[in-house]
């Protein structure tokens, strides 16, 4: 049961570092053009 655990806990890592780096590609010209 704790391996399971820790590999949800990767699982939202990978997930939330997909999002942000996303997030962070859409967002970047925004900040540069201003």
């Amino acid at each position: 049961m704790q391996h399971k655990k820790w590999f949800r806990i990767f699982i939202y890592i990978m997930l939330i570092a997909m999002i942000g780096s996303t997030l962070l590609f859409a967002l970047e010209p925004l900040l540069y053009n201003q």
